[in-house]
């Protein structure tokens, strides 16, 4: 909204820039050295709030790319975390997946703890890496 009223305004400022600047530059009759002097004073105020308006543009634009990089910063957060979940989640994904197999000779398959020895894989080797994963400092 406010990028929005700084477009209008500059658009309107610029146009009237222009038209107080040719009525100084032309030699008519009708302009006195007492109505240019007021003419260069209103020519002087119209630079100022062009100047103010670049001003203006230019912090909003600035304000703009800070929100953008805030926003950035929390996805990649959320997405450091869905990437630790995943990487939590893979060892007993593959683990299961070997175990799901229809194949006659698989390591524990046949064994009466198999079945635990696999869960309990699937439960430490998560905890092993998050302790790795908080020794270097990712989580």
């Amino acid at each position: 909204m406010l990028r929005k009223e700084m477009i209008i305004l500059k658009r309107s400022v610029a146009p009237v820039r222009e038209i107080i600047n040719g009525i100084l530059r032309s030699e008519n009759e009708l302009i006195n050295e007492k109505t240019e002097k007021y003419f260069k004073d209103i020519y002087d105020h119209i630079v100022q709030a062009n100047d103010l308006a670049e001003n203006y543009r230019d912090m909003m634009m600035n304000l703009h790319d800070l929100y953008i990089s805030n926003v950035n910063l929390k996805m990649n957060e959320v997405m450091k975390v869905m990437a630790v979940v995943t990487c939590l989640l893979a060892p007993a994904t593959v683990i299961g997946g070997i175990f799901g197999m229809n194949f006659e000779i698989i390591p524990l398959l046949h064994n009466k703890w198999g079945f635990f020895i696999s869960v309990g894989l699937m439960l430490i080797i998560p905890f092993i890496m998050i302790s790795i994963f908080r020794k270097r400092g990712w989580f």
